[in-house]
């Protein structure tokens, strides 16, 4: 009895223990927060009085939490990779060498500033990389357009930044409004973010052994998607139609198209549709060539009985895939019947 009341309370407890923020939601909040450190930062200006450091230490690293939380929305991994986590680490510890190290000996301030710009330029550009991780044909409808909207949007905010930046020289009006701009993209980048943990929290990636769940089926379905084509080529000699193409094909089976492009490709190994349609079309006619019954028969009425449309492409095929012509290959086999 003891025992069946500690074990249920232990189970309780582990259930109503406090399960620690997913990965999204950590970074979600990183950003979050180093953005508004920045847009209050802009905001207050001078009047920020004491808070002027603290919140410029707080917004020196946005553009690499913004990374980590792309990669989190685009990367159902549980967690990141460490390398990942040490250069925004590098990205922070030099944007708060530089706020606070105006005493540094020269050229300490210039590397470290050189070293922030370069690996804060890096992550950027790593950003628009990860709506592209994973990115598959058979993603929903929803997902590429997420991506792509992910996309356009941020390159929208980081472009505008990018072209607020004070030039040397500008006027006082140039720099109030390219502060503005920054401040305003700062802003949307709030938004985008919530957005994006919104349409993440609806439409959850598979985790990767989901993935490798999903690609154990797909093969179980690719193997069933190959037994059908060959039974339609074997069987009904559909390859024997003049003008057959891949839509044709799938329309058969009815499946999409690059469902059976992927299947002819990497379950029953050609190179392509065509191939895999003269493979057995050459095959149909070494078996016609050969018979000496269809002896008299005309050599090009063989080939459209295979399903070539003339003697050219007949030739050429038969002689790529056999190594001689069809008339040397029909005077070989039949000179001894």
């Amino acid at each position: 009895m003891d025992l069946t009341l500690t074990s249920l309370t232990a189970d309780t407890a582990a259930d109503i223990a406090p399960k620690p923020p997913g990965r999204l939601r950590v970074h979600w909040a990183l950003t979050t927060g180093s953005l508004a450190c920045f847009i209050l930062s802009q905001l207050l200006g001078a009047r920020a009085g004491v808070w002027a450091t603290p919140l410029a230490i707080g917004g020196v690293a946005g553009c690499g939490f913004s990374w980590l939380f792309t990669r989190a929305v685009f990367d159902p991994a549980p967690r990141d990779a460490r390398w990942s986590r040490i250069v925004v680490l590098v990205v922070f510890l030099t944007g708060v060498v530089m706020v606070l190290g105006d005493g540094l000996a020269a050229p300490i301030p210039r590397i470290v500033q050189n070293t922030h710009v370069l690996v804060s330029s890096t992550v950027l550009m790593l950003t628009f990389v990860e709506p592209f991780s994973g990115y598959r044909r058979d993603l929903s409808s929803p997902e590429k357009r997420f991506r792509i909207a992910y996309v356009a949007l941020y390159g929208a905010l980081m472009g505008s930044s990018v072209l607020a930046v004070n030039q040397p020289g500008a006027g006082a009006a140039d720099r109030e409004l390219a502060e503005l701009v920054k401040t305003t993209c700062a802003s949307l980048a709030l938004l985008l973010c919530g957005a994006a943990t919104w349409f993440r929290a609806r439409h959850p990636l598979a985790a990767p052994g989901g993935r490798r769940a999903a690609r154990t089926s797909q093969g179980a379905e690719d193997a069933d998607l190959a037994r059908r084509i060959t039974w339609l080529l074997r069987e009904e000699k559909i390859h024997a139609s003049p003008n057959l193409k891949v839509a044709d094909l799938a329309r058969r089976l009815g499946e999409p198209e690059y469902k059976v492009t992927r299947c002819i490709t990497a379950s029953l190994g050609f190179g392509n549709f065509n191939q895999m349609v003269n493979t057995h079309r050459i095959a149909r006619a070494r078996q016609m060539l050969a018979d000496p019954a269809l002896r008299s028969r005309p050599i090009l009425l063989i080939a459209l009985d295979c399903g070539f449309g003339s003697i050219g492409p007949f030739n050429r095929a038969f002689k790529a895939g056999v190594g001689m012509t069809p008339r040397a290959f029909r005077g070989a086999t039949l000179r001894d019947t």
